[in-house]
């Protein structure tokens, strides 16, 4: 459900957050996706402001290749190469 992260972030309007409310409370996983981000966004949340807004060119690679694996990861049959 591509709504979970701004639903996570509370950045849906009403009623689409209720939409997704409603589907986070019935599916297990979609819940449990919510939980990451959300742990995720406290955890970044704790970050010293130097962190965030340091020089993050050296990381970009490696963050987007991450971002991209784990994308792959969700999708049946997608090459994993």
């Amino acid at each position: 459900m591509p709504e979970l992260a701004a639903y996570a972030m509370a950045a849906l309007d009403p009623t689409d957050a209720v939409r997704v409310d409603g589907h986070v409370r019935e599916c297990p996983a979609c819940a449990a996706d919510v939980d990451g981000l959300r742990t995720t966004l406290a955890a970044v949340r704790t970050l010293p402001v130097e962190e965030m807004l340091g020089d993050w060119s050296g990381r970009l690679p490696a963050l987007r290749e991450a971002a991209v694996r784990a994308a792959l990861a969700e999708i049946p049959g997608a090459s994993r190469s």
